[in-house]
């Protein structure tokens, strides 16, 4: 009889600790430089100042930045895996070190701050991503054909709704004027509140399926539709999310076929992508890649997050006043937290600063409000996963890439009434099962094989 087969052993955390630890300092490293060289000089006054950090509460910070990588899944297998990634990136990491060199707020203040943030966020990985909520949200999975009818009609009717409620608007505002087109949509949405919520369901949901179902099956015509509804939103509203949500899929589509170790890549890529911006701008005399790249989208919520902590420090909390508790509670402010930070911090009465769900967290309750926050986001992940049970993998997961991005800067509660959170639950539980054809849920491991041979239903 020929031998027995072993199964080979499975790797422990620790084995794989030196890969991932040189990859996270590697990525706070470059962070650090940029900030240091090519964002403080020229930002000074748009409050990305410098000074040199204390030694041991950078120190802390960067601990809690290494303990929360190797702590975050190796591979991506279901939504959870990818939003607490997302979050890790965007909002966390930033969080944790930026206050560490800008002085929005004292020394000792920041380290409180890195403290809180890496303690709730340690707790979001270790108890989220374990899907431990399973069978409580009902499935009612429709027919392949019959659930892409239903999203076709979304598509059309809030499109619909949309170009009726604002017109056709051609021409698309760079990235350093869209601060003008939001706050044309903002008056366009005070008059026409429903656009408040159609628009989000529009491009972190309906849109992005199309562009997924497009990838998964190859699908151009999908693609390209799900990319022009990105685009008219952008040119409508000025969300930068709608303009980057096409490439943020197309990156989660590649990362996922990447098969192993998925957390170290993501890490890798970061730090190169982060290089090369810096070289391009150094080659071209120029620092706007730099600007837009890495201070508005990597540094910029780390910081705000820090202006959050000092507007509300000595001042009396929001209590979601301005929100749900509206009926209980008396607004102490005639601006909700976003508008009076950028008044107050930024310094400009029209910047809206979205915050992310710590901050927000705070804003509202102070860090008792960061500890709540991060209870409903850990039962909104366990939310996620389980009306995802027995999707394909790597369906699941690209489906929520949008909204994971739209979560690291709102409000825990915006993202799921707002944001799409709780609508794509609920088509997640109606989403057929087994779709594409030919896959099984054999997790993100098989996306690059089983991508290549699905076919549209």
């Amino acid at each position: 009889m020929p031998p027995t087969a072993v199964a080979p052993a499975r790797r422990p955390v620790l084995a794989r600790a030196p890969v991932v630890v040189a990859a996270v300092l590697a990525y706070v490293a470059v962070l650090h430089h940029a900030y240091v060289n090519d964002i403080a000089p020229y930002f000074t006054y748009l409050q990305f100042g410098y000074r040199s950090p204390d030694p041991f509460g950078y120190a802390v910070a960067i601990a809690l930045v290494v303990a929360i990588a190797l702590l975050l899944p190796r591979r991506v297998s279901r939504p959870s895996h990818v939003i607490v990634w997302a979050l890790f990136l965007i909002a966390v990491l930033p969080s944790l070190v930026v206050p560490q060199y800008a002085p929005a707020l004292s020394k000792p203040a920041a380290l409180e701050l890195a403290l809180w943030v890496g303690g709730c966020f340690l707790a979001v990985v270790v108890l989220g991503t374990r899907g431990l909520l399973r069978g409580v949200v009902p499935l009612a999975p429709l027919r392949s054909r019959t659930w892409w009818r239903l999203v076709a009609v979304l598509f059309v009717v809030l499109n619909g709704y949309v170009l009726l409620a604002i017109g056709v608007n051609f021409d698309l505002p760079s990235f350093n004027d869209v601060y003008d087109v939001r706050g044309e949509f903002r008056e366009e949405e005070s008059a026409l509140p429903a656009l408040g919520y159609v628009v989000p369901l529009l491009d972190k949901i309906v849109n992005p399926l199309l562009i997924v179902r497009g990838l998964l099956t190859r699908g151009w015509w999908w693609i390209g539709a799900g990319v022009l509804g990105e685009l008219y939103l952008y040119a409508e509203q000025g969300n930068k999310t709608a303009a980057l949500a096409p490439i943020a899929l197309v990156g989660a589509y590649a990362f996922l076929r990447a098969r192993r170790r998925i957390g170290t890549v993501v890490l890798l890529a970061a730090s190169v992508a982060s290089i090369l911006v810096l070289a391009l701008d150094r080659l071209l005399a120029s620092n706007d890649l730099t600007s837009l790249f890495i201070r508005r989208t990597l540094v910029l919520p780390g910081l705000t997050t820090a202006g959050y902590v000092q507007v509300f420090d000595d001042a009396p909390k929001a209590q979601l006043a301005h929100s749900v508790l509206s009926p209980f509670v008396e607004h102490p402010y005639l601006e909700e937290p976003p508008d009076l930070v950028g008044r107050l911090f930024f310094g400009d009465p029209e910047t809206h600063a979205n915050g992310n769900w710590l901050a927000d967290g705070y804003a509202n309750f102070g860090y008792a409000g960061m500890l709540a926050a991060t209870v409903v986001l850990v039962l909104l992940l366990w939310a996620v996963d389980d009306a995802a049970r027995g999707l394909s993998a790597p369906f699941a997961c690209m489906v929520f890439v949008v909204p994971a991005i739209a979560l690291a800067e709102s409000a825990i509660l915006t993202a799921i009434l707002t944001h799409g959170f709780f609508a794509l639950i609920v088509l997640c539980a109606l989403a057929p099962r087994g779709w594409p054809p030919g896959r099984g849920d054999g997790g993100a491991t098989g996306a690059g094989r089983a991508a290549a041979s699905a076919t549209a239903p």
